[in-house]
């Protein structure tokens, strides 16, 4: 498996592609398999895989899988929570990095030669929705991921959330086909919908100020009227220093408190309606300050 000669620019770049995925594809299946697509030909791993959790029936099902190895694994495959690996995640909402997988009690081979594994819960409000999972046939292979792993899989927790909102609209829509009758009612359920669904494409999921995609659109709305009407436009681009040192040593969680801590900071120092504070990416984030 080759090793990441830069892991803060490798994961700027594929939580930029997640970001794009998810604004590509909104069907569930199709979206989670560009993810899983895109990371395995990003990195080089040999068995990428997302399983969301269904609590109803108490397991967990696999909704995409990219292997460049053999394995029984397939979209649709099930397991009961708290089996194996990935269903002790699932069951757990704790990461599991196993350097040997031999000396895990609970490990059940479905990778042919698999040596190593790491299993990530994927989060949306403090609630596990997913659990992406690495297999390798080298030993250790995911010793130092389980940083870059985390923050991909807080952006795959956007994602699954737009591609389930999308699902219930659809779902929605279809009743109203049916029932002409509550046409006012669920054209109200929905209007609300759509309106959470706006909320969550243009609003970060971590730090809760502007996404990427919502600052570039209103970038170039404003920098259209700047140019028509003679105005001045500014642009702050900021980047917190030694965050990956910081998140390596303190963990996954205080680097999200810092990154929410600096947001607030950003967005309680604009004052006027059209000024945007958005992240960028990573630990980067951008002001955009029109008329200034």
């Amino acid at each position: 498996m080759e090793r990441l000669e830069d892991p803060r620019t490798a994961q700027l770049e594929i939580l930029n592609e997640v970001a794009r995925i998810a604004t590509l594809d909104l069907e569930l299946r199709p979206m989670l398999q560009r993810i899983t697509d895109a990371l395995a030909s990003k990195f080089g791993w040999e068995f990428v895989a997302l399983v969301t959790i269904d609590g109803e029936r108490q397991a967990f099902v696999c909704e995409a899988v990219t292997p460049t190895v053999p394995t029984e694994i397939h979209v649709g495959y099930t397991r009961p929570l708290g089996s194996g690996v990935v269903g002790h995640v699932a069951a757990t909402a704790t990461a599991e990095v196993i350097d040997d997988v031999r000396t895990y009690p609970n490990y059940v081979e479905t990778l042919p030669g698999a040596l190593s594994e790491i299993c990530v819960p994927v989060c949306h409000h403090n609630h596990i929705v997913a659990v992406l999972n690495l297999e390798s046939t080298q030993l250790a292979a995911f010793h130092d991921h389980l940083p870059l792993l985390s923050g991909i899989a807080d952006q795959i927790a956007g994602a699954i959330a737009s591609g389930q909102l999308y699902a219930e609209l659809k779902q929605v829509t279809a009743q109203l086909e049916l029932k002409t009758r509550a046409l006012e009612d669920a054209n109200a359920h929905l209007g609300s919908a759509i309106e959470t669904l706006h909320r969550i494409s243009t609003q970060d999921g971590l730090t809760g100020v502007s996404n990427r995609r919502h600052f570039d659109d209103t970038l170039g709305l404003e920098w259209r009227r700047a140019l028509r009407n003679g105005l001045p436009l500014s642009l702050l681009l900021l980047d917190i220093d030694f965050f990956k040192t910081f998140n390596d040593e303190q963990g996954h969680q205080a680097g999200d408190d810092v990154l929410r801590s600096v947001a607030q900071i950003l967005r309680e120092s604009v004052h006027r309606a059209a000024d945007v504070v958005a992240r960028y990416g990573g630990e980067e984030f951008v002001v955009l300050l029109p008329e200034t």
